[in-house]
């Protein structure tokens, strides 16, 4: 599917004649459909984050889009470091401006109309508190909003808040229903969700139904499914133990730039797990991990580092003072 940009059509207005906003309408549902599909996966499109800012950041209207402006926002902003565009410098001020251009551009009022994709990120500005007051009551209120016409990600929201008790009570049935709602639409995050659901004592651990959710948003390139596959393989959790198939895994997903694949592949060359002993490659996978802020790696970058200088000082300048 093409975006149609919608340059030529600013926001829905009571100026605009009933074709104008057919148009507008057309290609604003346009863009949201292939944004969700970049981002989690929908419609069985591989995943693609890159296509997806590009097309957050290039649509000539996006300056009159509430939820390109909300994005925006996120990839400005240091908190998520995990969304991150090269073309985008990390900056919380320029991040809540974003996120009050969104407000200003009434993202409410389309919530309040029955704008499904507004509603879903409407919920996300109440539960992260952007723009506004954190309230997870109202968060939980548009995603409902949202969930019911049938927006996956609004969906698999409403899981995450049941499983976390967070603005509702506490409620595993109730998250499972909204995380299989979500993943039956091909959302690859609320497909791990469900692979995750599914861990438990080792007499209620199904590792088959568990890998078979993985292995569903995986094939979609989610970053996450690659990361728990990896893991299994490390530990042979459901599978046969194999480092090498554990590092293929955690390679795809850093090519994602998942940090904690990134963190685990620093781990596996360290020790030549499944691959070649490498303290430079290690470094650098650490290195990689730490630019988004996991602490572990950085850490471990430091370590290696002293240790590597130390061994430097032993082997040079010692014997030059002998």
């Amino acid at each position: 599917m093409n975006v149609i940009s919608a340059t030529a059509f600013a926001m829905p207005s009571e100026g605009m004649n009933d074709l104008h906003q057919k148009i507008y309408k057309y290609v604003y549902e346009i863009q949201m459909i292939e944004l969700d599909e970049y981002l989690f996966g929908m419609n069985r499109r591989k995943i693609d984050t890159e296509k997806a800012y590009k097309l957050i950041i290039d649509a000539p209207d996006s300056e009159s889009n509430a939820i390109f402006n909300i994005w925006k926002g996120r990839l400005s902003d240091p908190r998520y470091s995990f969304n991150k565009s090269n073309r985008v410098e990390k900056d919380g001020s320029r991040a809540e401006a974003f996120y009050q251009k969104a407000l200003d551009l009434d993202i409410e009022g389309m919530a309040e109309a029955g704008d499904k994709y507004a509603q879903t990120y409407l919920g996300w500005m109440y539960r992260n508190g952007h723009g506004m007051n954190k309230n997870l009551s109202l968060s939980v209120k548009w995603f409902r909003k949202a969930a019911e016409q049938g927006h996956a990600d609004a969906q698999r929201y409403m899981g995450i808040v049941y499983f976390q008790g967070q603005g509702v009570d506490e409620n595993y049935s109730s998250a499972m229903e909204w995380y299989r709602k979500a993943a039956e639409q091909g959302h690859a995050g609320a497909q791990t969700d469900l692979g995750l659901y599914q861990c438990g004592s080792d007499a209620d651990q199904n590792y088959s139904l568990e890998l078979e959710w993985y292995r569903k948003a995986a094939d979609q390139g989610y970053g996450g499914a690659l990361w728990h596959l990896g893991m299994k393989y490390e530990h042979g959790m459901g599978v046969e133990q194999n480092y090498r198939t554990a590092v293929e895994w955690y390679g795809k997903a850093a090519e994602q730039g998942h940090a904690d694949s990134l963190y685990k592949l620093g781990e596996m060359y360290e020790n030549g797990r499944g691959v070649d002993k490498n303290v430079s490659s290690a470094m650098e996978w650490y290195r990689k991990a730490a630019e988004q802020g996991y602490l572990l790696a950085q850490r471990n970058l430091d370590r290696l580092t002293k240790r590597k200088r130390r061994r430097y000082y032993e082997r040079h300048v010692e014997k030059e003072m002998v």
